[in-house]
This record gives C-alpha cells, structure tokens and sequence, in this order.
C-alpha cells in the first residue's frame, strides 16, 4: 500500500519538476568539442543535431559509443550509420538506449510523506531513442538541407510511460572547402519534455581536416543556441570547440558549453587515435563553477561535475 502511495503521489509531480534543460547525449568526438556537431560533421552527434551537415562530405560511417553520466547514475549505449558518398541524397540513422536515475529527494519531491532514508524510493528510467535523418545536397554540396524525425519512448518507474515524436531540420552553407555556416532547429514538434526541448541554432564552422590523408589537420566550430521551451523567456546556450590531427593519427580536441542558459557551464577535452579509415575516440566534460542543480548524496560532489564517451566509428 505504501509503495502505491509512493507511486501515486510522483505522479501527480509536475513533469518538468525533475526534468534537465541540457542536451540528451554526445558522441565522444563532439563531446570533447564543446558539443560541436551542428555545423561541421564530427560523428553521428552530427544527425541529431542537423542532418544537413552530413551533406557536405561524402562519406560513408558507422561507429558505436558507450557514455556516462555520473550525477544521474546514467548508461547510454548508441549505434548507427549513415551514408552521403552514394549520391547527392544523403540518410542516416542513429539508435540510442539510455538508462538513468534522475536525482530524488523525498522529502522535497513527495513533502507530504516523510521518508526517513534517501533509498526508501529512487526513479528510474529507461530511454529507447530513434533518428532517422535525410537530406539534399544541392550546388555541388554547398547548399545542403536536411531534416530528422525523431522517436523516443520512455520507460519509467514512477512515471507513466510516454511515447515522443518530433522532427529537426537544418540548412549548411559551405561557401568554400573549409568555411561553414549552418542554422537548424531541433524538437519542432513540442515534446513537453526539457531534455528535448525546441531550440534554434545558428553557427559557423573551420574543417581543416577534409582530406583523411593529411599529416595535420584542424576543425573548429562556434554556435549559438536558442532554447524556447525550457524557461518562461528564451535562453542561450552556446557551443564552441576545436579539434587538432597530428603526424596523422593522434586528435587533441578542447571546449566549452553552457546549458540552462549559463547556468551550467562545461570545460571539455577530449583524445583520439585517427586513420584514414577508423577512429576510436574518447571525450569528458566537466562543469565549472557553483553547480546550480540538484546533487547526489550517495556520489561525491566532484565526480558528479563529470560527464564522458568513449566510441569507436568506420569511414570510408
């Protein structure tokens, strides 16, 4: 009976109570660059974020990647693939399992019933996510549009169990070999969810590093985004990271981004080894500064600042 009463009263919870405004997930190669990946294709970051950069290289790529996240006791497990060598019609797809648990304080959460141990009632989730990502290149891929569609369905201990849909899309601009522009939005359809809010990008981007074959190479990226959905007023976020090849198979990649409007604001860096073919990568973000969120009393402070990725991909 208690255990109903539990179950009942989350959820009568405010669904944003618990909920994060920050970005769901990176792959590792976007991770360590501050969450770049919507303007330059960095990895399949790159086909949540806007499809359309996919367009600019033709490649073909598939690449696996294990994550996590230490203050929501989180595991993410994500596989995909996506072609745009074949044609000037490009798709992809990304499949990607989440597990976490959302950080609980009964006393401040359920205040009408008084739990006398942290661990009398914990939430857990379970998240099966779906991209499918296409797109066009036109002017021989210097205009290149895409879109993606997007379904999520959430498992949950304490919640009733959703099922999400939503659609992104973008547009990049690659002027010359090596300068991006790109705008996208992702979440076009309202999910009612922070983590999947509706947000509008803008940024630019260097790739330096087209040509596998090159002995140095260098990528950069800088956007700006608008979150509308997350708070009253729209806030902005901003992504902004660099990626260094050297003697052609070491990467060093540095970065930063804010979530939640500058709130949360994250130090990245991140390592690779890189062929002409294959790559494994590794990528960590860390927030800096007073942590304004909802802590873990059973996981030291510090190592809830962390976040990593580590993945491996396939490009030919």
């Amino acid at each position: 009976m208690a255990r109903l009463l539990l179950i009942g009263a989350a959820l009568l919870l405010a669904w944003p109570g618990s909920a994060r405004a920050d970005e769901d997930f990176f792959e590792p190669v976007a991770l360590s660059m501050g969450g770049a990946g919507r303007v330059i294709a960095v990895d399949q970051s790159t086909l949540r974020l806007n499809a359309s950069a996919l367009g600019v290289r033709p490649k073909y790529l598939v690449g696996l990647s294990y994550g996590q996240t230490v203050r929501e006791r989180a595991h993410q497990f994500a596989s995909g693939a996506y072609d745009s060598r074949t044609s000037e019609f490009f798709l992809g797809t990304v499949y990607s399992f989440r597990e976490f648990e959302p950080t609980l304080i009964p006393e401040e959460d359920l205040n009408w019933f008084l739990a006398h141990k942290q661990d009398e009632i914990h939430d857990q989730r379970t998240y099966h996510r779906w991209d499918i990502a296409v797109g066009y290149a036109f002017l021989k891929r210097k205009l290149n549009i895409g879109a993606t569609v997007r379904v999520i369905q959430q498992d949950m201990l304490l919640r009733e169990n959703r099922t999400l849909f939503t659609v992104d899309a973008g547009l990049t601009a690659a002027p010359t070999e090596f300068l991006l522009f790109a705008v996208s939005a992702q979440n076009l359809v309202p999910t009612r969810d922070l983590r999947y809010a509706t947000r509008l990008s803008a940024g630019v981007g260097l790739d330096l590093d087209y040509n596998p074959q090159q002995r140095f190479g260098v990528q950069a990226e800088f956007d700006v985004v608008f979150d509308f959905t997350t708070a009253e007023l729209p806030t902005t976020d901003i992504h902004a990271g660099v990626s260094v090849k050297i003697l052609y198979f070491a990467a060093i990649r540095a970065g930063f981004f804010s979530d939640r409007g500058f709130l949360d604001n994250n130090i990245t860096w991140g390592l690779g080894f890189v062929t002409e073919k294959f790559r494994a990568n590794f990528g960590m973000a860390i927030e800096a500064g007073t942590v304004d969120r909802r802590l873990r009393e059973d996981v030291d402070a510090d190592q809830q600042r962390v976040v990593w990725s580590l993945g491996i991909d396939v490009s030919f």
